[in-house]
């Protein structure tokens, strides 16, 4: 057994609300062809890799992305609600326009001030930040020595990383955002984070 255990968190591919600039939260949208094309290409930079298990969320746009990356490989799936995307409450299939409209000072907070982020409905960075560094830390300790594929999403990954880099959430937006498609490397022998995609 290897003594290094490796996360790969991919953001799923392009959907459809992504090309109308819509935040998506819980709700959904298709893969565009553009999203699936990006799967396909973390699917063929991942193919050096034996990947042990993987643990998708629930939301389809994810579980899309993850079928056209294991394809044909025979990887036992584990779906996992703590992967959600962050709950957007009353916000979810707006339009950055539309949510600026609503409540101008919780959009400045969601862009630039994450930490202080807090509008009725929706959940907060920090509970985000909790439920998936939980979840991954579970993993790390229940898949020792295993190369781990997980699909999640954008501000989930974002804050996971966060988390990993000591980077406070009131500086979240100093952190490049994942793009669809593009996966990061966690390691549980070094904090680290490699980039690739």
């Amino acid at each position: 057994m290897s003594s290094v255990t490796n996360l790969f968190l991919v953001r799923h591919g392009q959907t459809e609300w992504n090309k109308e600039h819509r935040l998506q939260g819980h709700k959904n949208s298709p893969l565009t062809q553009k999203g699936k094309e990006q799967a396909l290409n973390t699917k063929h930079a991942l193919q050096g890799y034996e990947i042990h298990k993987a643990y998708v969320s629930p939301l389809q746009r994810a579980q899309d992305t993850l079928e056209l990356i294991i394809d044909q490989r025979d990887i036992d799936v584990v779906i996992s609600n703590n992967l959600k995307e962050i709950n957007l409450g009353p916000w979810e299939g707006k339009t950055k326009p539309e949510t600026l409209l609503s409540d101008p000072q919780q959009y400045h907070y969601f862009w630039q001030e994450q930490d202080k982020f807090n509008l009725a409905g929706a959940e907060t960075y920090q509970q985000l930040q909790d439920r998936v560094v939980s979840e991954l830390q579970a993993i790390f300790s229940k898949e020792k020595g295993k190369n781990i594929l997980i699909v999640s999403h954008w501000i989930a990954i974002k804050a996971a990383v966060a988390y990993y880099k000591s980077t406070p959430l009131s500086d979240l937006s100093s952190l490049p955002d994942p793009k669809n498609g593009e996966y990061t490397i966690l390691s549980e022998l070094n904090t680290q984070i490699k980039k690739s995609g």
